[in-house]
């Protein structure tokens, strides 16, 4: 229960962080960087007798239609949440700071409203909702005519940023796609988890002086592996360990001290669970 408690408050969260970016940083300064808000910010051009946040829920809610419709009722759910909570949280800054710029900087304004969009949007996917708005429609194309999402939503982005032409200029577009860039690199980022560290896998003929180094002086867990050279069959213990990335020199140091002949290499990991990093054994 708590599980799903601290799943729903993430959501609301990052929903209410998500409104912030995008109005603060992108409404406010008229980028339309692709999606409902984008395109809500086109039509409240055209149509300035509602707002941008207001256009964004009427979007939406005919969007949770179409996925009830055409997807069905576990995929319309994901997505009413989030996508609820960031068009009423627009509304909500629309109404109560309608003329609060933060900074006229529009390099700022980019990578601030990409950084926070793209955080927030990471955060909303991994307690597995949605946002909504255009993933919809790609997931919509996707099911009847195969056609893969990153392609849908690249089509919907750039017909936006199209749009945001006639209405903006070519400048404001521009901004516009390189908003919808580092949107799509944070992402990336972010979606991975920001706890990585970095496994460290030792081969050596002192296995078990390294070994004995890593759990007395640094108290990280060590797992052995038995193995067999390729070339000499000489049977060795291959040790595996997970650190932080601060403590990858001095480790290094210490294993090529106690055998400078030693085969180390090293990947990064996304995320850890698990005795020592999200929980300590005698919690």
């Amino acid at each position: 229960m708590n599980y799903k408690v601290n799943k729903i408050i993430s959501i609301i969260f990052n929903s209410l962080l998500l409104s912030f970016g995008m109005y603060f940083f992108l409404v406010q300064h008229s980028i339309a960087s692709g999606g409902v808000t984008g395109i809500s910010i086109i039509i409240s051009k055209w149509f300035s007798f509602l707002t941008v946040g207001q256009w964004s829920l009427i979007l939406n809610i005919i969007l949770f239609i179409v996925a009830f419709v055409f997807m069905g009722e576990s995929f319309g759910k994901k997505s009413i949440l989030s996508a609820t909570i960031v068009s009423l949280g627009i509304m909500f800054f629309e109404r109560v700071f309608p003329d609060t710029i933060l900074t006229n900087d529009v390099i700022i304004n980019v990578l601030f409203g990409a950084g926070i969009v793209s955080y927030s949007l990471s955060r909303i996917f991994f307690n597995d909702a949605s946002s909504g708005g255009t993933d919809i429609i790609a997931a919509v194309l996707n099911k009847y005519f195969s056609i893969t999402l990153a392609k849908c939503l690249f089509a919907i982005d750039f017909l936006v940023v199209m749009m945001a032409v006639t209405e903006f200029g070519i400048e404001k577009a521009l901004y516009a796609v390189m908003t919808v860039i580092i949107q799509s690199v944070g992402f990336n980022y972010f979606i991975q988890g920001l706890g990585r560290k970095i496994a460290i896998t030792v081969i050596s003929d002192y296995s078990e002086e390294i070994n004995k180094m890593l759990l007395s002086k640094y108290d990280r867990g060590v797992t052995l592996y038995k193995s067999e050279g390729g070339y000499s069959h000489k049977k060795r213990d291959i040790i595996l360990t997970v650190v932080p990335f601060r403590r990858f020199p001095s480790i290094r140091d210490d294993i090529l001290d106690i055998d400078k002949n030693a085969f180390v290499f090293t990947h990064t990991i996304s995320e850890v669970y698990g005795e020592g990093f999200t929980y300590n054994v005698f919690e």
